[in-house]
C-alpha cells in the first residue's frame, strides 16, 4: 500500500492510502509504530472515512489538522474541491480554496476547572481539551503533566497578541509532547476566547504557522495550510 508524509501547519502525519484496502485495527497499529517515527500520528484514508491514530499506536476519535489533511489528500487524488467524510467524531465537511478548511465537530463545554495554581475551561472538540490563558513564552510542560493525566486531555495555553489574534501552544495526549500545531486545540481556544470577547473570527499563531477559526451559523470552521513532505512510499506490514 502507498503512504506519504504531510504537514498541516506543522502538525505532521503519515497518510496511508487505504481507500481500496481493508486493514484491521492491529494492522493499523503496527503500521503506525513502524512508520510514524517522529511524526505526530497517522491518517488512514478509507473510502469516505478518516481513521486517525496517534504516534503511540492508539486510535483517537478525531484530529482537526488531520481532517484538513484528509481533505487535501482527496483533493490531490480525486481533484475534488469539496469533500465530505465520516470520522469517529461524526460527519466532517471540508473545502480547498486558498487554505484547506473543515467544519469542526461542535465544541462541547464541560465546565471550568481549578487545580492548585491552574484554572481554565474543559471542552471536547472531537477529543478533550483543557484551555488556559497565560504566558506562552516559557512553558514548563512537566509541571502541567499531572493536569494532562488527571483530565486525560490535551493541554492548551494561549495569550492575546492583539484583539482577535492569539498565540497558542499545545501538549497533545497520545503524542505526549508539545506539537507544532493542534487544530482541535486551536478551535477549543478560539471558542473560549470568542465567548469572552464576541470575536467570530480568531487567528491563532501556533509554533508551526497560522490557523484561523471562524464561527458562523452555530458552527466552527478551522482553516490553514497543508503540504506534502515526501514522495510516495511503499508501506509493508
Amino acid at each position: 500500500m502507498k503512504g506519504a508524509y504531510y504537514s498541516a501547519t506543522g502538525n505532521t502525519f503519515l497518510v496511508v492510502d487505504s481507500r481500496n484496502i481493508s486493514l484491521s485495527e492491529e494492522e493499523k497499529r503496527l503500521l503506525v509504530l513502524k512508520y510514524v517515527g517522529e511524526s505526530d500520528g497517522a491518517i488512514f484514508v478509507e473510502s469516505g472515512f478518516m481513521d486517525y491514530f496517534n504516534r503511540d499506536g492508539l486510535r483517537a476519535a478525531f484530529c482537526g489538522n488531520g481532517a484538513r489533511t484528509y481533505v487535501h489528500f482527496i483533493h490531490e487524488k480525486e481533484n475534488s474541491g469539496s469533500v465530505e467524510f465520516s470520522s469517529h467524531a461524526g460527519v466532517i465537511s471540508g473545502l480547498v480554496e486558498d487554505v484547506v478548511s473543515v467544519k469542526m465537530p461542535p465544541p462541547r463545554f464541560l465546565g471550568s476547572f481549578e487545580e492548585e495554581k491552574y484554572r481554565g475551561e474543559i471542552l471536547v472538540v472531537g477529543v478533550p481539551h483543557l484551555v488556559m490563558e497565560g504566558s506562552t513564552e516559557a512553558i514548563d510542560w512537566g509541571a502541567l503533566l499531572p493536569l494532562r493525566h488527571l483530565y486525560d486531555a490535551n493541554v492548551n495555553i494561549y495569550s492575546v497578541i492583539e484583539a482577535g489574534n492569539l498565540r497558542v501552544r499545545t501538549f497533545e495526549r497520545g503524542v505526549e509532547r508539545e506539537t507544532s500545531a493542534c487544530g482541535s486545540g486551536a478551535t477549543s481556544v478560539a471558542w473560549v476566547y470568542s465567548r469572552k470577547t464576541g470575536h467570530n473570527k480568531v487567528a491563532l499563531q501556533a509554533n508551526g504557522g497560522l490557523l484561523t477559526v471562524t464561527f458562523r451559523d452555530g458552527a466552527a470552521y478551522l482553516g490553514g495550510g497543508v503540504e506534502k513532505c515526501s514522495e510516495e512510499l511503499e508501506l509493508q506490514l
